[in-house]
C-alpha cells in the first residue's frame, strides 16, 4: 500500500483512479498493522484499484475530513465517491466481496 502524508495528496489520488481503497490507520495500533498485511496479501488480485493508507498522525484533520473516529478504517471510493466504509472490525470476506463487485461493475462499464 502506498503511504499518504497529506490530504491534497490523498484527494488527488482519489480522484484520479477509478477505484481507490484507503486505510485509515494510527501508530502502535496492532489491529490496524494486521488489517494492512491481509490487504497488502489481498491486493495483488486487484491490480486497477489504487490502494493507500494515512496514518492519523500525518495528518490529524482526516478523521474530520471522513467522519473518522477510530482505527482501523477502510474507505472505498469509486470514481471520486464514497462506496463503502468499515471501521475497527474489518471483516476481509465484506471487504474482498465489495472489492470484486466494484471491479467487475466499473469494466463493465
Amino acid at each position: 500500500m502506498q503511504q499518504m502524508t497529506t490530504l491534497e495528496q490523498m484527494h488527488a489520488q482519489i480522484q484520479e483512479a477509478p477505484l481507490s481503497l484507503l486505510l485509515i490507520k494510527t501508530d502502535h495500533c496492532g489491529v490496524c498493522d494486521s488489517v494492512m498485511a491481509k490487504l497488502d496479501d489481498m491486493l495483488p488480485s486487484y491490480p486497477k484499484i489504487q490502494n493507500m493508507y494515512i496514518r492519523m498522525e500525518d495528518a490529524p484533520k482526516v478523521s474530520g475530513e471522513f467522519l473518522v473516529f477510530t482505527a482501523p478504517t477502510l474507505l472505498l471510493f469509486a470514481e471520486g465517491k464514497e462506496v463503502f466504509r468499515q471501521s475497527r472490525f474489518i471483516l476481509m470476506g465484506d471487504v474482498e466481496k465489495q472489492l470484486q463487485g466494484w471491479s467487475e461493475s466499473l469494466q463493465k462499464s
